[in-house]
């Protein structure tokens, strides 16, 4: 690539956009005025929304376009439409609206301004410079425009920050142009995912290299099983290969090849790690603000973990979105200590969730399934909650409220749930003051108590006095990423890092998990006492633990190990290996003879590892 001309990717990214310019858009290369300008009152609301959504940083555009130096040059804000919203310059013959022809409310849609620096940076995500002879229309020619997105803390486009000068084929300046946009929307994106991410742990990423003095400092949002919540656009560009599609719900350590708990646990301490061509990327720790919430991040060495948990709302809801809204309007509705319903199928985490939120506050739980429609029973009931009442009146935070568990709460008995709406009542009635209710009561149900009043089996004025506030938990199968779930489970359950192989995740992914967390958890368990190193196999979950979907399912009567679908040479050395290359143990797992397996090795080369 000679000096001065554009690097493949905006070569291929300029042509394709010429090309739609005169195939689907219809554009005339020679328009006298072929931008089109908003008006003054259609501006006003757009510049506002952009303000808002960057933070405010009015001033900061300001200081840019001081640093840009004489009038020769301008800088141009636009909103994720392309149009001009704001617009700086250090001319002082020009007017508030215009520099050069360039004027607020112009829209740069590619639609409708042909090729040029800001619909390219909009829709290329990346900074990059259209040069004179690179602009669809003639009548730009004469100006180069380097623009750059800008991004808020989810990585959602917001608009983007250009430069506009006159092209005088300075290659140097072009590329300088582009670091400095660059930088200034990694600043914008930085400032804004510090507020996102406040309360987890943030690991600041920066790389060196020759000729490249600004490569940029980015942000990685983890929580406590070092799961990546969130990262700036700046990591990409950094980690390069080693950022392999969305970062976000990948584990930390499988990215960077670090432990994210090796930096919580002293956090002015700074990594380094080699890179290709002599490059180093270096790693620090900004722990989270402890100002009373909760936070998302691991813990600094001074508060050690115990190896077993209680199980914590991050852990319920890792890896999906929709279990992490859900396990939050729980943490909201227990906090605020009104009666309320979760609903969710067997093994979906409602007793966990529970217990997370709960803490060391005491729970009085009441399985309703095994009641009987007696007085007797009723009595159980009454004096569950009498007894939470005495433990209520002891002196407790808001926090520490005693909590009545009413577990199958649709199987309750007709006789009970009267006892149960009177008692509800009473609670409603003194409720009051800032500490309102003095105990809390949460009924779970495996299905959605609405069908329960719906074939009669349960009084609706109760329901009405529950459902007010209903958490419905989603089951395993409607999660996008059951195996980093899986990943953070089974390094709970053995106390160590665990990784699942490819196969291994995909199996997982396959499942359908009738029972949920729960038979999750019981095949990890069962794994981990199968596996002899950190890391499972398909081989691990043996025969009858997993299997993916129905269409395998159906095949198990022919296959002794239908969950193994990867290749033999591959099957055979995870055997081995899991069972620490104890062939006669090797050959029990997939179902073969000793003499089969030893045929197999000698075919596939395999030998004990020195």
């Amino acid at each position: 690539m000679t000096r001065g001309t554009p690097d493949a990717p905006t070569r291929e990214a300029i042509a394709a956009s010429w090309e739609r310019c005169e195939r689907q858009h219809k554009l005339a290369r020679d328009a006298a005025h072929p931008i089109l300008r908003l008006q003054t009152s259609e501006i006003a609301p757009r510049l506002a929304h952009i303000t808002e959504r960057t933070g405010g940083r009015q001033g900061f555009f300001r200081q840019l376009a001081a640093v840009t130096g004489d009038g020769k040059r301008c800088l141009v804000v636009t909103d994720a439409e392309g149009v001009l919203v704001r617009l700086e310059s250090a001319d002082p013959d020009r007017t508030a609206e215009e520099w050069n022809g360039i004027a607020l409310g112009s829209c740069w849609d590619e639609r409708i301004a042909g090729t040029n620096g800001v619909s390219m940076a909009l829709r290329t995500g990346r900074a990059i410079t259209i040069r004179g002879a690179d602009h669809f229309y003639a009548r730009l020619k004469p100006f180069a425009c380097t623009g750059a997105p800008i991004l808020d803390a989810d990585g959602a486009l917001v608009g983007s920050v250009n430069l506009v000068t006159y092209d005088l084929g300075a290659a140097a300046e072009h590329h300088f142009a582009r670091q400095f946009l660059e930088t200034a929307a990694d600043r914008i994106q930085r400032r804004l995912f510090e507020q996102h991410f406040a309360q987890s742990m943030l690991i600041s990423v920066s790389a060196g290299a020759e000729g490249q003095p600004l490569s940029g400092t980015g942000l990685i949002a983890v929580d406590e099983a070092g799961i990546i919540l969130g990262a700036t656009a700046a990591v990409a560009r950094i980690a390069g290969d080693r950022a392999r599609g969305p970062l976000t719900g990948q584990a930390f350590q499988a990215v960077f090849d670090l432990e994210s708990d090796a930096l919580a646990k002293v956090p002015e301490r700074v990594l380094s790690m080699p890179m290709a061509r002599g490059a180093m990327m270096t790693f620090s720790a900004v722990l989270p603000q402890r100002d009373g919430a909760v936070s998302r991040g691991p813990r600094p060495a001074a508060a050690p973990r115990r190896r077993r948990l209680p199980p914590s709302l991050r852990d319920l809801a890792v890896g999906c979105k929709l279990m992490a809204a859900r396990c939050a309007e729980a943490e909201m509705l227990f906090r605020a200590g009104v009666p309320f319903l979760i609903d969710g199928e067997t093994g979906t985490g409602k007793s966990a969730l529970i217990a997370a939120l709960a803490g060391a506050a005491p729970v009085l739980k009441l399985d309703c399934a095994t009641m009987g429609d007696t007085s007797a029973d009723t009595d159980i009931l009454r004096a569950v909650l009498s007894q939470a009442r005495v433990l209520a009146l002891l002196p407790r935070s808001a926090q520490e409220r005693v909590s009545v568990l009413l577990d199958n709460i649709a199987e309750m008995p007709r006789e009970a749930q009267a006892e149960l709406r009177r008692q509800l009542d009473e609670l409603e009635a003194e409720r009051g003051g800032a500490e309102g209710a003095p105990l809390r009561v949460v009924g779970l149900s495996r299905r959605p108590l609405a069908d329960a009043v719906a074939e009669g089996l349960f009084r609706d004025d109760l329901y009405y006095l529950l459902a007010g506030a209903q958490v419905s938990l989603p089951p395993l199968r409607a999660r996008r990423q059951p195996e980093v779930l899986a990943q953070v489970l089974a390094t709970k359950l053995a106390g160590r890092r665990i990784d699942l192989s490819d196969e291994a995740a995909a199996l997982i992914r396959a499942h359908l998990f009738p029972g949920n967390l729960r038979e999750l958890r019981a095949a990890l368990a069962r794994a981990l006492l199968s596996a002899s190193g950190d890391r499972l196999t398909p081989v691990d979950f043996g025969p009858t633990s997993i299997v993916a979907g129905g269409a395998v399912a159906a095949a198990a009567a022919t296959d002794p190990a239908p969950m193994l679908s990867y290749d033999e040479p591959t099957r055979i050395r995870d055997a081995l290996t899991s069972s620490g290359w104890n062939v006669s143990e090797a050959a029990r797992r997939l179902g073969m003879s000793r003499a089969t397996i030893n045929r197999k090795i000698k075919r596939h080369g395999l030998s004990r590892p020195s």
